[in-house]
């Protein structure tokens, strides 16, 4: 998370320096923010910014100008791309009476910024989203919220918000894992049920000048990471939103070959019920930074990984199986479960794999 706050007075630095102060990590990652690779918060002056402006702009996860709307907007207009890419930008009055969600509302995260920031200095936020103000939910804050992974999002964000909008039927299932991932205010408008089955046969298909890949029938969503759900929304042409809160902590051989790692993890998933789309992280002992099959399985499904030192792992020992085998190799007595531990703060799911090598832990962010 990189956060810059841009002050043009001495009245509006003062006004950055008591926003950055009130706000912590845990606020952005409530509102479904990955912090974990640091927060970054600094205040620069409007000159350091306009110098160096595209830097900022591309670099940036949010800014946060404390000045007039209008100089703000001839500042960054030469740089916007689209809502997807574009950083969150606010613009806030050195009075500190407005803050106003100026662009990437709902990707972007500046209307929760702007929301968080206006509650830590009494101030009104100024939200102008068609969804926001018309007290509906919308499809792209759903799949940000899970960190989805997601076919066609730009024309299926549109298609869907616009019939919310409109008042259009839009039918929602939730697995039950996930349900509690969601406030009441995020689902305004859809129309929930109980089971995929409930999803009756009969959708709106998607217009033709709209190149929509997969899905034919916009109207009805999924969001799950269960393989045999997902395989049925497919079949059936169903909007699927697959969350990616699931991690794998793995050890493995020196050398292990590519396929046989991938079908490895593969039977793991399939065995646990789970779509490796819903994969988002990958994590091991740092000597395993440039193992070839971890590499090239990471790249292809485009999973982040993370390695840690051993000492990382080793605090979390006493807690899982030990192997003398891997201490000896390694310098710690356990990879996968320690390293899925960190990745998914303590919540493990299921049991751990091992076999041709290869150990597997999974869990949940």
């Amino acid at each position: 998370m990189r956060i810059r706050y841009i002050y043009l007075t001495d009245q509006s630095r003062q006004l950055a320096q008591k926003i950055k102060s009130s706000l912590s990590k845990d606020c952005w990652f409530d509102i479904g923010l990955d912090y974990e690779k640091g927060l970054e918060a600094e205040i620069i002056s409007y000159s350091e910014f306009k110098a160096e402006s595209g830097t900022y702009f591309k670099e940036s996860d949010c800014l946060v100008f404390i000045m007039a709307s209008g100089i703000v907007v001839r500042s960054i207009a030469g740089h916007l791309v689209d809502k997807f890419t574009d950083p969150a930008v606010l613009v806030v009055d050195e009075l500190g009476i407005n803050v106003i969600s100026l662009l990437s509302g709902h990707m972007g995260g500046a209307n929760d910024f702007c929301r968080r920031i206006a509650s830590s200095i009494g101030a009104n936020p100024v939200i102008t989203t068609a969804t926001d103000i018309n007290n509906k939910g919308a499809f792209d804050m759903l799949v940000k919220k899970m960190w989805a992974n997601v076919d066609n999002l730009r024309d299926l964000s549109l298609l869907i918000n616009s019939d919310l909008l409109k008042g259009v039927d839009i039918q929602l299932y939730i697995d039950p894992d996930y349900r509690e991932y969601f406030e009441e205010d995020d689902l305004r408008g859809f129309s929930l049920v109980d089971q995929v089955k409930n999803l009756t046969s009969v959708g709106r298909n998607i217009e033709k000048n709209i190149d929509v890949k997969i899905q034919t029938r916009y109207d009805k969503i999924v969001i799950s990471d269960k393989l045999d759900l997902c395989r049925l929304a497919k079949e059936e042409g169903l909007v699927l939103v697959v969350p990616r809160r699931n991690v794998l902590g793995i050890g493995c051989r020196k050398n292990t070959d590519s396929k046989v790692f991938e079908e490895e993890v593969l039977s793991y998933l399939s065995q646990a019920n789970i779509d490796v789309r819903s994969i988002g992280r990958l994590g091991s002992i740092d000597l395993k930074m440039n193992e070839i099959c971890i590499g090239e399985f990471s790249s292809k499904y485009g999973i982040r990984c993370e390695f840690f030192a051993p000492e990382d792992l080793a605090a979390y020992h006493d807690i899982y199986e030990k192997s003398e085998f891997v201490k000896k190799v390694t310098g710690v007595y356990s990879v996968a479960q320690p390293a899925c531990h960190i990745l998914a703060g303590g919540r493990l799911l299921g049991e751990m794999y091992r076999d041709k090598g290869i150990t597997l832990a999974l869990g949940r962010r």
